[in-house]
């Protein structure tokens, strides 16, 4: 028995899902569990393949699909997958996970839509049973932790949370492998993502992790851990804790035998300006063992700021220079992200613009608050929302109304990303990394990047409608289609 596993065309083509395109870890942990329970799993990764390739896969006789939803931006095209596979396999179970699924399922719950069920929550175990129940010829409906049409008001049954990754498979890369090279954050091509830990024990509004993990934060041993890398094939690693640096004690020793195992990878990962401070002296060591930069989620640049988006950063605003200049003074790169407001007027953009020439501030990221659904946010504001339109909540347009004209108010996003041009410094290794990715091959992703930030330095690239995925009719996607499982899309 086979499970087909999706990863949907990307929901957004504009912002900073062009800068980053991961790995599906969710989907290789999925694999990896229903691996180890003796069953067979596939993987199409349609932000990189084509809809042929999935038709070849549906082929193949899966006895189930599993499609990843994990971005509000991708419920459009994670439907659309679904609708694909019902015309052409409407035999198959075709089940939906993910954080936005786990927290909207009844997006994709309707008697009559494409999808039979829905993964609360982690997807290792529920799919895994999933595959049991399925070799043992019982209903989706009595799966603990998979919501349907039948038990949503009546006898769904939660799946409860692994307490330990010690229990969990590792994720299985092996069937990413014909899409590796492709991956990247950044310019870090091809890059690899790794789970230290999962959850977060904040709360701040605006984001829905903390719902998702019920406010839990699991992290795993350091031993585990380098066993992984040891294991990851790419020089470039991501890990994808939503908070790095949550636990001293296991970040030394997992630097420590980084070291000690000769593991020589290049680290990047995002954390708290106040665990910075509270960690100063771990920094030092991590920039030994590879750490080359961390995002910093700066968010607000005011404690009024901080308060409003329930941020909770110990010291407050002035943490956020301390955090910057600690890390520089380890020697690694802060990248530091900001939350504009469409409430602001010209003048919140102006003290914005000004803390950042102020503290030359390398590579700024920008986006614009969202109340995403799922989150607190979203409760708040719900009666603010302009638009349901799932194809703006891609955190670089407005769903809340703006102050400001809504061209000027793109006008003044657009113009931090051209200050942040200004207060990024040209320098040697960045000329030599150029080059040596024109030499290997790798101009797609820089081609990828620019063009991404140059639509986010363009205000009327804001006012452009957004991407709207659509699958191919039955048997148009077979029709003059390149060979098999072929890796054709890399824009």
């Amino acid at each position: 028995m086979k499970l087909l596993l999706v990863q949907p065309p990307q929901g957004a083509r504009f912002g900073l899902t062009r800068i980053l395109r991961v790995e599906p870890l969710g989907l290789e942990c999925v694999g990896g569990a229903v691996r180890a329970r003796g069953y067979d799993a596939e993987l199409i990764d349609l932000r990189i393949d084509s809809w042929t390739s999935l038709e070849h896969a549906l082929d193949d006789q899966p006895r189930a699909v599993g499609i990843s939803c994990a971005f509000t931006t991708d419920v459009h095209p994670s439907l659309e997958v679904a609708r694909f596979v019902r015309e052409r396999r409407p035999d198959l179970p075709v089940i939906v996970g993910g954080h936005h699924a786990s927290l909207v399922p009844g997006d994709f719950i309707d008697a009559t839509g494409p999808v039979d069920g829905v993964v609360i929550g982690e997807g290792e175990g529920p799919m895994g049973d999933v595959m049991d129940g399925l070799r043992d010829k019982r209903s989706l409906d009595a799966i603990p932790g998979v919501l349907t049409v039948r038990n949503r008001d009546d006898g769904y049954q939660p799946h409860a949370f692994s307490h330990s990754f010690e229990e969990m498979p590792l994720p299985d890369r092996s069937l990413t492998a014909r899409y590796r090279r492709w991956y990247h954050h950044g310019f870090a091509t091809p890059s690899a993502s790794v789970e230290t830990s999962r959850g977060c024990p904040f709360d701040c509004n605006f984001c829905s992790v903390w719902v998702f993990y019920q406010r839990r934060a699991r992290r795993r041993s350091p031993a585990s851990i380098v066993h992984e890398l040891e294991g990851v094939a790419e020089y470039e690693v991501f890990f994808t804790d939503d908070i790095a640096f949550l636990h001293y004690d296991s970040y030394k020793e997992m630097a420590e035998r980084i070291l000690a195992a000769g593991v020589e990878k290049k680290f990047s990962c995002e954390t708290r300006c106040d665990l910075v401070i509270k960690y100063r002296d771990i920094f030092p060591l991590w920039k030994k063992a590879g750490l080359h930069t961390v995002f910093l989620g700066v968010e607000k640049i005011d404690d009024d700021g901080l308060k409003s988006v329930r941020k909770r950063t110990k010291g407050g605003a002035d943490s956020n220079v301390q955090a910057i200049e600690i890390l520089r003074d380890a020697g690694i790169t802060p990248i530091t992200s900001f939350i504009t407001d469409p409430a602001w007027d010209d003048g919140g953009f102006d003290r914005l613009e000004d803390y950042v020439e102020r503290f030359s501030l390398p590579n700024p990221a920008f986006t614009v608050l969202t109340p995403l659904p799922g989150t607190e946010l979203y409760k708040e504001r719900a009666r603010d929302i302009i638009t349901h339109d799932y194809a703006y909540y891609d955190v670089m347009h407005a769903v809340l109304p703006t102050t400001l004209p809504l061209d000027r108010f793109y006008e003044r996003v657009a113009g931090l990303y051209n200050l942040s041009v200004k207060t990024t410094r040209l320098t040697p290794t960045m000329v030599a990394r150029a080059a040596r990715m024109a030499l290997g091959g790798k101009l797609w992703c820089m081609r990828r990047v620019y063009q991404a930030f140059s639509e986010m330095r363009t205000p009327q690239a804001y006012l452009e409608p957004p991407l709207r995925v659509r699958a191919p009719d039955r048997g148009a996607a077979r029709r003059g289609a390149p060979g098999k499982r072929a890796a054709s899309k890399v824009a």
